[in-house]
């Protein structure tokens, strides 16, 4: 018998969520042939992508243009689409060569995510000399965090890296609170 393990989307978006790896450890021990998918995963390099991108860009409410994080998205669209894919690249780990020009700060466009940094540049000297890898993966975040705030304040309020509708999806008996408020939303890109 060939088992497949489904990690839903939405589930933990900023880190793995082990439990399908955990099963399909276990079964395996246990003689099961058994195959994963992580549509979470698959979910995000779907949004995070140039794609993705142009779908936000495009589905963003005109009144929605006067929040500052959108207003900088807009006016930054071009740099975002030209950094999403090398970015999201570094962060899985199949381009370490980008961290210095990502530690330089000229590479990303920089929103109101890092406005912490520029109040207070020492924030970075924690990392060290040595710690250019993770100096440049906090900053990529910072860079994410801008797009995740454009998706939540411009399109889907629901929408957060680590939980999606957290009112909608606790103790719920069905997915019918889910669904029906995906289906209600004309802009959702979570279809």
């Amino acid at each position: 018998m060939k088992l497949l393990l489904i990690l839903p989307p939405l589930a933990q978006m900023n880190s793995p969520y082990p439990s399908t790896a955990y099963l399909a450890g276990y079964l395996r021990h246990q003689g099961y042939a058994v195959d994963q998918v992580d549509l979470s995963l698959e979910l995000t390099l779907k949004l995070f992508s140039r794609d993705g991108l142009s779908r936000i860009n495009k589905n963003l409410a005109e009144k929605s243009k006067k929040n500052p994080a959108i207003r900088f998205f807009v006016e930054a669209f071009d740099d975002y689409l030209a950094t999403i894919e090398p970015t999201i690249r570094f962060l899985q780990g199949k381009d370490p060569t980008l961290a210095l020009r990502i530690c330089q700060r000229s590479l990303l466009p920089e929103g109101p995510r890092f406005l912490p940094l520029a109040e207070h540049p020492e924030l970075l000297d924690v990392f060290g000399s040595m710690g250019t890898q993770d100096q440049a993966k906090y900053l990529a975040s910072l860079y994410l965090d801008d797009i995740a705030d454009v998706i939540r304040d411009g399109i889907d309020s629901n929408f957060a890296f680590s939980r999606y509708a957290e009112s909608l999806a606790s103790s719920q008996a069905s997915f019918e609170p889910l669904r029906a408020k995906l289906e209600g939303d004309p802009h959702s890109l979570i279809k």
